[in-house]
């Protein structure tokens, strides 16, 4: 009985003193989902402006779908989420690499970004053969940061990209309307007409801020990462614990903004 006792003992022992990966498993969380806004890869440039009919309400401008990014998108937020699960003690369920058909859609757009997403397949795929479990999390998180960083580069270039492409479009968008305004007499038009650009521009620069938002959040995802890099060794330290838990924070608090601003 006495010797039950005490194995029962060492366990509980050893179970409170195990590594605690809890902070790294909600930061890697909460960066699955606030990098997964797929709104962000539509623009608003789908066909010219056109004069409102009189009485008519003005139609949003509607975005047209940038595939790419989309794919860029779907394959950071697995891959976060992949973070998750082996900071959670889960196995991963990828016996092959999960990112061909990504990798492949993002390439002729990005060769760096379907360079970087094909590297973080062939890891998770490693993972899974490995039976990776929270405590390799270290040495996974150190082979993934070079293609998580080249990712996050590429995904920031093409949003990027997309909004000097609506920064045309909106003053293109503004330079008609206020032609046809110049041209008619009918003071009820001219209002009509300002009305209706105004919520046209409106629009656009709902979209100018909710892209400048999701650029934080890829950047706090890259410094993030970072961080559990270059912690890896102490990633389980009360210090470093700090560290993540404020990171994690600041990423939670920035995807609130974004989604506070009609994007998500």
């Amino acid at each position: 009985m006495r010797v039950t006792r005490l194995l029962w003992t060492l366990l509980a022992l050893s179970g409170c003193n195990a590594p605690d990966y809890t902070p790294v498993r909600d930061w890697a969380a909460t960066a699955s989902l606030a990098v997964d806004h797929p709104r962000i890869a539509g623009s608003p440039l789908a066909g010219s402006p056109v004069a409102p009919p009189p009485g008519a309400e003005p139609a949003q401008p509607q975005p047209r779908r940038d595939d790419s990014i989309l794919a860029m998108q779907e394959a950071l937020a697995t891959y976060l989420q992949a973070v998750a699960t082996l900071a959670s003690d889960g196995v991963l369920p990828y016996r092959e690499s999960p990112f061909v058909d990504l990798a492949a859609r993002v390439t002729p757009a990005s060769p760096s970004g379907g360079q970087a997403i094909a590297a973080l397949g062939l890891l998770l795929r490693h993972a899974n053969r490995t039976n990776a479990q929270a405590p390799m999390l270290r040495d996974n998180i150190r082979a993934a940061d070079a293609p998580v960083q080249a990712l996050i580069s590429a995904l920031l270039d093409a949003v990027a990209r997309q909004a000097g492409e609506e920064t045309q479009a909106r003053q293109d968008a503004a330079a008609f309307y206020a032609g046809i305004e110049a041209r008619s007499d009918d003071a009820a038009a001219r209002q009509a007409l300002r009305e209706w650009a105004g919520r046209r521009d409106g629009a656009f620069a709902a979209q100018a801020a909710a892209r400048a938002q999701y650029g934080e959040i890829l950047t706090r995802v890259a410094a993030g990462h970072a961080l559990l890099k270059g912690r890896a060794g102490r990633v389980t330290q009360e210090d470093v614990v700090q560290e993540v838990r404020i990171a994690e924070d600041q990423l939670r608090r920035a995807a609130l903004a974004l989604r506070r601003g009609g994007a998500g």
